[in-house]
Order: structure tokens, then C-alpha cells, then sequence
């Protein structure tokens, strides 16, 4: 009867332990890299047996103390805890790098979390990355408290990568842009559109900008400071998309010095933009005034670029018709191949 009972006991222990191996050949299993880089862990992972993942590769810095049990230099048996779930990894780490194999537990007390906030089948991928971004209760808590409350998985996780933390958005809120999107907000977050920034516009006049125009004022370097050398040269209040041109065109303050001082003070912005696209450069415009045209209008400048009017062609002109032509006679005659 004893030897019987023991016999079930053991028959039972062993199916028990092979419905769990079931189980875990159902979780995210994969392989993994690490390097040691500037006094972080560099991790490298991808997945396999997973048809439905396609070619998942998955790339970040670490801190060692991101993970419980992990040695540089030791058989690698640590694991990465987080809300959303646990990955546990084997393989073996020397001094400066390491590799080995993963598999991925999700909580389940997580999902049932998630599923109550209405984020609606909830899979083990999502999971996967959530545990990888260390999404807390705490911050989607905070989220929905700021009105983020239908914001998708992937903005989620983008939030996360892209440092969109509870203080940023505060912030950004605090600016006057409470009904940002999550959209902007990660392009805020990339491109360092920052309160500072927004702060420091404000106080040179630009205090309603649009979101995509501060993102496109921080793309471009439309920076205070730049904002600021152009006041001082008399270019106040530009419109913001004018400003923009400024800097992909290249309008520097240099540029605008330097014209001012061949008498050029009073140029528009629209102007200046078109010099610097049909590169009236301040050397050409004073190569043209030392045979006589000190005061060509910035139009005919353009126009002479426009053309390939050059120094040379001037002085050839002017001698074969024997006077100083105008500005749009020499424009003609370029144009009719003389």
C-alpha cells in the first residue's frame, strides 16, 4: 500500500513537471549578447521558435544593477525582474562580454491589470516589451491621470525609450500644451524640444507656437540665441516659418553683417532667404560694387545669379557698348547671348 502511494506521488510530481516544461515551450524563448560599454551592459537579443515575431531583434544599454545575479566573468545565471514579467537568462559572461540563452515569464497579475485599464488582448509580445521598458503600474497610472487613457501599446513603449517621463509631460502641460499628443510628445522628447526651450522662445515673442513648429524650430537649430543675433541686426519678429528658412537656407547672422556693411540694412527676410538660394554671397555682391554698382537693388542681384551674370560679363558688356548699362540691360543681354 505504502510502495503504492509513493509510486502515485512520484507519477504525479513527474506529470507536474512536464506540464510545466509544456508551458514553458509556449514562452518567448531566444538568444542573447552582452558587452561591457562605458560602464554599462550593452544587450543584444532576438527570438527564436517564434513564427508570429518574424526576425524580433531588440538592442539596449543596461545597468549591472538592472539585473539580479549578474557577474562579469561567471557562468551567467541571472534574471531580469520587472512588472510585466521576468526573463531569465543562462549562458556564460567573461570579463567584457557574454552569451547565452533567454526565456521570458510574463505576470499575469500584469495582464489582468492591463486588461482592466481597456487595453484589450493583451499578447505575450506586448508583454515582452513592456518587461524590456519597465512599464509600471505606477506610470500608466499617472498617464491615464494626465488623459492618456486610450494611448496605445506602442506609444506606450515608445514613451519609455524615448524618456517621455510623468515630469516632461507636467511640463510640457504646464506650457500651455495640454492637449499634446502622444505623437508630438515622443517628437518633443527626440528632437529636445524641452520646457527650457519652449521657455526662452516665449520670452523673445514666441509664446503660441504650434507643436510642430517648436518641433521644427529645434530640427532646424532655430535656437534663442540664433533669435536673438538677428534682433540684434534689426530682424525682429519674424515669422516663425521664415525663421525656419533662415537655417535651412543658411541666413546666419555673419551673412547678414556682412551685407549690412556693403549697405544692405534693410533687406526683408523674404530677400535674404532668396540670396542665400541663388547664392549672393557678400564676395559677390562686393566683387559687383568694385566696377560701379554700389547700389544694385537685391533683386537684380538674384536676378544676375539667376542668370550667371558674373564680374566678367559686366565689364565685357559695359566695354562693347562703351557706358555703364543698367542692371536689367545686362540682365537682357544675358538672357539673348550676347
Amino acid at each position: 500500500m505504502r510502495k503504492s502511494v509513493w509510486c502515485a506521488a512520484i507519477l504525479f510530481g513527474f506529470l507536474c513537471l512536464v506540464s510545466n516544461a509544456v508551458i514553458s515551450q509556449d514562452n518567448i524563448q531566444g538568444k542573447w549578447e552582452a558587452k561591457k560599454m562605458d560602464g554599462k551592459v550593452q544587450f543584444h537579443m532576438r527570438i527564436i521558435q517564434k513564427r508570429e515575431f518574424g526576425d524580433w531583434q531588440f538592442s539596449r544599454n543596461f545597468q549591472k544593477s538592472d539585473f539580479e545575479g549578474f557577474e562579469w566573468g561567471k557562468m551567467a545565471s541571472f534574471r531580469l525582474v520587472r512588472e510585466a514579467g521576468t526573463l531569465v537568462f543562462d549562458g556564460e559572461l567573461s570579463e567584457e562580454s557574454g552569451s547565452g540563452s533567454f526565456i521570458f515569464h510574463p505576470n499575469s497579475e500584469f495582464g489582468d491589470f492591463l486588461e482592466g485599464k481597456g487595453f484589450d488582448e493583451v499578447e505575450e509580445k506586448d508583454m515582452l516589451m513592456l518587461c524590456l521598458s519597465n512599464i509600471t503600474r505606477k506610470y500608466i497610472d499617472a498617464l491615464f491621470a494626465l488623459g492618456y487613457s486610450d494611448i496605445s501599446f506602442s506609444k506606450l513603449i515608445s514613451f519609455v525609450i524615448h524618456d517621455v517621463s510623468i515630469d516632461f509631460i507636467k511640463g510640457i502641460h504646464a506650457q500651455g500644451y495640454r492637449d499634446i499628443t502622444p505623437s508630438k510628445l515622443i517628437s518633443f522628447s527626440i528632437h529636445d524640444v524641452t520646457v527650457d526651450f519652449i521657455q526662452e522662445l516665449n520670452s523673445l515673442g514666441y509664446d503660441d507656437l504650434a507643436p510642430s513648429k517648436l518641433i521644427s524650430f529645434s530640427i532646424h537649430d532655430v535656437t534663442s540665441e540664433y533669435v536673438k543675433e538677428l534682433n540684434s541686426l534689426g530682424y525682429k519678429n519674424i515669422d516663425p516659418s521664415s525663421l525656419i528658412s533662415f537655417r535651412i537656407h543658411d541666413v546666419e547672422p555673419g551673412f547678414v553683417r556682412g551685407l549690412r556693411e556693403l549697405g544692405y540694412e534693410d533687406i526683408s527676410s523674404s530677400k535674404l532667404i532668396s540670396f542665400a538660394i541663388h547664392d549672393v554671397t557678400v564676395d559677390f555682391v562686393k566683387d559687383v560694387q568694385s566696377i560701379g554698382y554700389k547700389d544694385i537693388a537685391p533683386s537684380d542681384l538674384i536676378s544676375f545669379r539667376i542668370h550667371d551674370v558674373d564680374r566678367k560679363f559686366i565689364e565685357s558688356m559695359n566695354e562693347k557698348w562703351e557706358k555703364k548699362l543698367t542692371p536689367s540691360k545686362i540682365i537682357s543681354l544675358k538672357i539673348h547671348e550676347y
